[in-house]
């Protein structure tokens, strides 16, 4: 069986079933040719069928000119198997659905051994890969919906289609009745983060907030994407946050039912799907990814089964990005806690475990909730420990009764 991931039948996509597949992209782990050292990114893989749904979120790289799924191994690079995103999107874009076909041979080689692939975002800066990951199979279903949109509570929500457009006189066509959008949204200080997902749309050219009571028409009041083009046909939805001035921020958020959302499209250029907004109080999905600001894996000397002594687990402690505070419930025993400011906890349980070279291997754990139900970490279902580096027990004989911490890194993925 592959080191990378857990074995899965290769009828398992023609039954019916459908398969997670997730990576954590750092420019690190580019090879021959340096990616951005700073991006990162989070891939996740809806395999159904013949038919893979993808959500992509991205932070500190450019506007991604293309997304690939490449045959290859950790440390190797290989020929691109599947495009995910074939040209450029808006500048404030920072994640994508979207669905492609896939052929049936890939399909049966990505089921098979995950890890022996890897997702690969470009942009202008580095055209030949800005940042790079390996695929890890996933033991529960993920919404994507939530990797698309991040990691903080949107504020405002919309439900848009095409029977609340206004006709006007203007030539321009109005109302796509087989359209359907849902908006959430957060406006702060200067700018407003937006996610969008639709269906039943053609190819979507901009997405707009105008200020307007129900059945009326209104001026643009912040301009959230533009794709005179259209962006490309299997895109499904986009998360971003544009630049606003304080006064707009403020006023939406201060009374968001006299203002609406709206998607044009290539055939409805007047406004395809429309829907005013909420401030009403919701819940939607989440993800999130935290990277090891400092930490060490803590070892105690103790006997070993088979004679004498030696370095085995007894916790961790970490502070991750976004103050998340990791250490284990139990000193040796677990399980190991990951603890965010605002009290939300979830409490892991290893699956799969990946060898990475010299460096502590890599897991996918089942989450627990632990904590309050709502905040950072209250949707997390799964945990995902990608990109790890040092961390790994002393070698050789030890002094009984004492300690070693060795300093690790790693990007914890939290999925739910």
């Amino acid at each position: 069986m592959p080191a990378s991931a857990t074995q899965l039948s290769p009828s398992s996509a023609a039954s019916g079933d459908d398969v997670y597949l997730a990576a954590g992209l750092r420019g690190a782990n580019e090879v021959g040719t340096p990616g951005d050292k700073d991006g990162r990114s989070t891939v996740v893989l809806k395999i159904s069928g013949n038919e893979v749904t993808y959500a992509i979120r991205w932070n500190r790289i450019g506007t991604p000119t293309a997304g690939h799924v490449h045959a290859g191994a950790r440390g190797a690079n290989g020929d691109v198997r599947l495009d995910l995103l074939a040209s450029s999107l808006p500048a404030s874009v920072r994640g994508v659905t979207g669905t492609v076909r896939a052929g049936n041979d890939l399909v049966q080689a990505l089921l098979a051994d995950p890890g022996a692939f890897y997702a690969n975002l470009h942009d202008a800066t580095h055209p030949k890969g800005a940042v790079r990951g390996q695929f890890h199979r996933l033991s529960k279903p993920v919404d994507l919906g939530g990797v698309l949109h991040g990691s903080d509570q949107a504020t405002l929500s919309a439900q848009a289609d095409g029977r609340q457009e206004v006709p006007e006189n203007d030539g321009k066509k109005r109302g796509d009745t087989d359209g359907k959008a849902v908006w959430w949204l957060r406006p702060s200080g200067s700018s407003i983060a937006y996610t969008a997902s639709w269906s039943g749309l053609g190819r979507v050219t901009a997405g707009h907030l105008h200020k307007g009571a129900p059945g009326r028409n209104g001026a643009v009041a912040a301009e959230l994407f533009a794709a005179p083009e259209g962006l490309p046909e299997n895109v499904t939805g986009v998360a971003g946050v544009t630049p606003v001035t304080t006064q707009v921020a403020k006023r939406i958020a201060a009374h968001p039912g006299a203002y609406y959302a709206n998607l044009h499209t290539l055939d409805f250029d007047g406004g395809a799907v429309r829907g005013q907004l909420s401030g009403d109080p919701f819940t939607h999905p989440r993800a999130l990814t935290a990277d090891v600001l400092r930490g060490a894996q803590i070892y105690a000397c103790t006997q070993l089964p088979a004679g004498g002594y030696g370095f085995t687990q007894l916790g961790v402690t970490a502070k991750l990005r976004r103050g998340i505070d990791h250490s284990f419930v139990t000193p040796a025993s677990g399980p190991p806690q990951w603890v965010a400011p605002d009290g939300s906890a979830v409490r892991g349980s290893v699956v799969t475990k990946t060898p990475n070279g010299a460096n502590i291997p890599e897991l996918v754990l089942d989450a627990t909730q632990a904590g309050a139900p709502t905040g950072l970490l209250a949707h997390a279902t799964q945990i995902l420990r990608l990109n790890t580096t040092g961390g790994t027990a002393p070698a050789g004989t030890c002094q009984p009764g004492t300690e070693a911490r060795v300093p690790y890194g790693a990007d914890y993925v939290f999925l739910g």
